[in-house]
């Protein structure tokens, strides 16, 4: 399969929307092809060449094509948006709108990434080395559902509204989020290694918020609940346990406390705290 090797020459003056590059589409086509294509710069096009060195390589360890950014891609916006197939690698910091609507493939950022990562993503998996800014995993402005299927991994820190508007899917966070975590979420699994924000879980009506820390900021929406929710923990737990750090300490056999919620819209989602 390809590997194809975008090098920032420089960076761009202004934003970039980068939808267009995407790794299935750029597999069909020549350096020189790629090269051509017409990006916007803000309200003007402005030439893949004219942002990157191009590089094309045959991979016979891919099993799918894999696009390459190295360099400082903090003004790109729309990385692997609607993204159906592939791998995309971003070697350093992506900008807005991360894997956006994204269905299937795999998406891995070594840097920091701003607001809106994988929001409506239905299938694959993102994973960021570094920090997300707010709203990821949520809504797009407008819209009714936020995530809806796939895997989202922060190693660092999440920002406010993490999973806003959830419908499935599952969020890991190896450090802190912001406020709102997992707010108006309607189903799938978060959990957050770290300390979170304030009104944790507002207006939550299904899913499951798992809580490492156990200074977390309290809240009387939810009710503590005695339900036996043993073989849905022996489940949860070896997911979580292969992303390792300190999900890998979980014990199958310690399930935790139980709070339910929020009972001011007469939710039935939970706040599980193991720690």
């Amino acid at each position: 399969m390809k590997r194809i090797t975008l090098r920032l020459k420089h960076a761009p003056s202004l934003r970039i929307d980068a939808r267009e590059l995407l790794p299935a589409r750029l597999a069909e086509l020549s350096a020189v092809e790629i090269g051509k294509m017409a990006l916007w710069h803000g309200s003007e096009p402005i030439n893949v060449g004219d942002l990157f060195a191009v590089e094309i390589a045959d991979e016979a360890s891919l099993d799918l094509p894999q696009l390459r950014f190295e360099g400082d891609m903090q003004r790109f916006d729309r990385l692997g948006s609607r993204m159906d197939a592939g791998h995309l690698v971003i070697d350093g910091n992506a900008g807005d709108f991360l894997g956006a609507q994204m269905s299937a493939g795999t998406i891995v950022v070594e840097g920091h990434c701003g607001s809106f990562a994988a929001c409506e993503l239905s299938g694959g998996r993102v994973e960021i080395r570094g920090n997300a800014g707010d709203f990821a995993g949520a809504a797009l402005p407008g819209d009714m559902d936020g995530m809806r299927g796939g895997t989202l991994v922060i190693h660092g820190d999440a920002g406010a509204r993490l999973g806003d508007r959830m419908r499935r899917g599952t969020m890991i966070v190896f450090g802190s989020a912001g406020a709102f975590v997992a707010s108006r979420m309607v189903a799938g699994t978060i959990a957050v290694a770290g300390r979170v924000g304030e009104h944790p879980a507002y207006g939550m009506r299904r899913g499951s918020l798992l809580l490492l820390d156990s200074a977390w900021p309290a809240t009387q929406r939810f009710a503590e609940n005695a339900s036996d929710i043993d073989v849905f923990w022996r489940l949860l737990v070896p997911t979580l346990a292969r992303e390792g750090g300190a999900f890998a300490m979980l014990s199958r056999a310690q399930p935790p406390r139980r709070l339910r919620g929020d009972v001011s819209v007469q939710g039935k989602g939970e706040i599980l705290l193991a720690g």
